[in-house]
């Protein structure tokens, strides 16, 4: 395996480690948790597995080698007044106090762009 496929296989595992943390944070079901985040249901439950099995490069490092990583608590809002589910799978949450204009922009844009 070349140090550029290591790196992508670190990176995937990082990435999926961070989201079955997010989703423990959630409160969500995996089904729902993974419709919103435009996630593979699928994936997600053989990633977790994955991890969970120890078997993951990043059990095997040493202590010694720091994390590029740092853990930050982001605001959630559950409270989007709007959700557009947009073609290519993404979920576009609109706040109560977005203005029409602003919407009006946004799906102008969107529709631009093909993804409405």
């Amino acid at each position: 395996m070349s140090s550029k496929q290591a790196k992508s296989n670190d990176e995937r595992e990082q990435f999926w480690q961070m989201v079955i943390e997010i989703w423990q944070d959630s409160d969500m079901s995996v089904s729902k948790f993974c419709k919103a985040e435009g996630l593979s249901e699928g994936t997600f439950y053989n990633w977790r597995k994955k991890l969970a099995g120890g078997c993951s490069r990043r059990n095997k490092k040493t202590a010694r080698s720091p994390s590029a990583f740092i853990e930050v608590a982001l605001p959630r809002s559950d409270h989007a007044a709007l959700e557009l589910v947009l073609c290519s799978g993404n979920t576009l949450r609109i706040s109560s106090t977005a203005d029409n204009k602003t919407l009006s922009n946004v799906i102008s844009v969107l529709r631009q762009a093909g993804l409405c």
